[in-house]
């Protein structure tokens, strides 16, 4: 049987419907008391694309598990598949983007904050790690907002080679820590470059560091010493970026 992905919120699933290319077996859950505009939208959008809409009591969406958080909505479909990394990489250098890499980041709620972010921000790729790693869930797509529609997302398994990879395509390789050298706003137009978030309470690995050409900090004028992992990240994307 073929795995289904659900998507759930009325936000994530329309941005979900505006990728789809195509039906492929989805199937839209809509309750049958929601209703507005984006209701009205989405089942307009799901019917142009030829998707089954089924409408439901409220014990359907208990049994969803996520009921504070469905608005009404649940769109079920294939399992996006993650992205091989060998096609693209030349791709993004040769456009001087921007590639995010997530160092064991474990919380979905920052995991989808992050991809948000990378994705309003104009990035070209999210990866992550294999182990210790939230996966990409239900949590994660509702607090990305539907953004893991759009942007490519790939999975590494080994970080130092992926590191070694993204040097041989021209890649500056920019870490993030607390004890960063280097202020963020000395970085002048450096891309292609990958952007390095680790782990909420570890922060980057050693091995991970020692691939960087810089690890950069964000200069704060308060008591608190450090930022959320999601926080700084938009902080260091939106910063690269507009350079």
């Amino acid at each position: 049987m073929e795995k289904k992905e659900i998507v759930t919120g009325r936000n994530p699933v329309f941005e979900y419907l505006k990728e789809l290319s195509q039906s492929h077996g989805a199937q839209l859950h809509i309750s049958s008391s929601a209703h507005g505009k984006i209701i009205d939208d989405i089942v307009a959008l799901a019917k142009k694309k030829n998707i089954k809409i089924l409408y439901e009591d409220k014990s359907f969406f208990s049994s969803l598990g996520s009921a504070s958080s469905h608005q009404g909505v649940a769109l079920f479909t294939a399992t996006k598949k993650l992205t091989d990394e060998s096609s693209m990489l030349s791709s993004i250098a040769q456009e001087k983007g921007v590639i995010v890499f997530l160092d064991q980041i474990t919380d979905p709620h920052n995991l989808g904050s992050i991809i948000r972010s990378a994705e309003a921000l104009g990035c070209s790729c999210v990866a992550i790690t294999k182990d210790n790693s939230a996966p990409i869930n239900e949590t994660v797509i509702k607090t990305s907002a539907g953004a893991t529609a759009h942007i490519r997302i790939i999975t590494i398994t080994n970080a130092a080679q992926f590191l070694e990879d993204l040097k041989s395509y021209g890649f500056w390789i920019i870490g993030t820590s607390d004890h960063g050298k280097t202020y963020l706003n000395q970085l002048k137009d450096i891309k292609p470059a990958c952007i390095i978030i680790g782990n909420e309470g570890k922060g980057m690995r050693r091995l991970t560091e020692e691939k960087c050409d810089f690890v950069v900090s964000i200069p704060l004028k308060g008591k608190i010493s450090s930022l959320n992992a999601s926080v700084a990240a938009g902080i260091v994307i939106y910063k690269l970026l507009n350079e």
